[in-house]
């Protein structure tokens, strides 16, 4: 969901001011993701919050009279409400993309290291999957309950990203999960997310799922996911030798009958990684 708003505009820079109200109890996000509260949150609600960024996201690519791209997705901009609805905030950095526009380029690079994609952070090139890649790093936030900014200044993964791949390669995604979830969750829902965020954070954009295809997939277990490739800024050492999962890998966590999902959404067919 989005945060009720004024929407202001600029004519010279599209600066979009939002003006919170109608909401009785507000807690932002990241101050969830703090050993000292994240017992607080069992994974139905931290399930119920990844669906509803989600849905947030989408409404703003899609949904709305006019295309927005956030451009600084992250877990300080994301609000909960007094029933744990998540809440999209804080478009000071957003821009608004004509009817056909389907991508924008800036020199002027904002918001925030750690979820920007690479294309942006480094081109300056920003689209809905951009916003894709932010969502992706904040679903592997909540799975892990670890920050992404907390991996910079240790010897190990260089990100978060590249911590949850280096689990998924090896075969124990589950590793990843925030302990304080103990027995409170659903090993096939976490499974997915994790799945989930790993297509999202992608290095080519065009491999990673709309948002419109994230709440999809969400919400239904018919679709077969296709295995995602190393994340934008994996980095390979030495030790790094371990292959990619197997073609069958998790196969169990879907339907017999499921329709294999394809990242390009032209057609329905079945990708694996080369």
């Amino acid at each position: 969901m989005l945060v009720r708003s004024l929407v202001l505009l600029n004519q010279e820079y599209l600066h979009l001011n939002i003006i919170l109200y109608a909401l009785t109890k507000i807690f932002y996000f990241h101050e969830f993701v703090d050993p000292e509260k994240q017992g607080l949150l069992d994974w139905s609600k931290r399930y119920k919050i990844i669906g509803g960024i989600a849905r947030g996201i989408l409404y703003l690519h899609e949904d709305s009279r006019l295309r927005i791209i956030h451009r600084d997705l992250k877990a300080s901009n994301i609000l909960l409400d007094g029933d744990m609805n998540a809440k999209v905030s804080d478009f000071g950095m957003a821009r608004i993309f004509g009817v056909d526009q389907t991508q924008g380029c800036t020199n002027r690079i904002v918001g925030t290291y750690g979820y920007m994609s690479p294309e942006y952070a480094m081109h300056g090139q920003f689209s809905v999957k951009s916003d894709a890649y932010s969502f992706g790093v904040l679903i592997l936030e909540i799975i892990s309950g670890k920050k992404n900014s907390s991996f910079y200044q240790t010897g190990g993964a260089a990100d978060l990203a590249s911590y949850v791949w280096k689990h998924w390669r090896d075969g124990t995604p589950l590793e990843v999960m925030d302990r304080t979830l103990a027995d409170t969750y659903s090993r096939n829902e976490v499974i997915r997310c994790i799945h989930i965020g790993l297509l999202c954070v992608q290095e080519d954009p065009a491999s990673r799922p709309t948002m419109a295809t994230v709440v999809l997939l969400l919400n239904s277990y018919s679709i077969t996911l296709p295995l995602p490739q190393e994340p934008a800024f994996f980095l390979h050492s030495r030790t790094d030798q371990g292959s990619i999962p197997s073609k069958d890998f998790f196969a169990d966590k879907s339907k017999s009958n499921s329709v294999p999902y394809s990242g390009d959404e032209g057609s329905i067919t079945e990708v694996y990684p080369r």
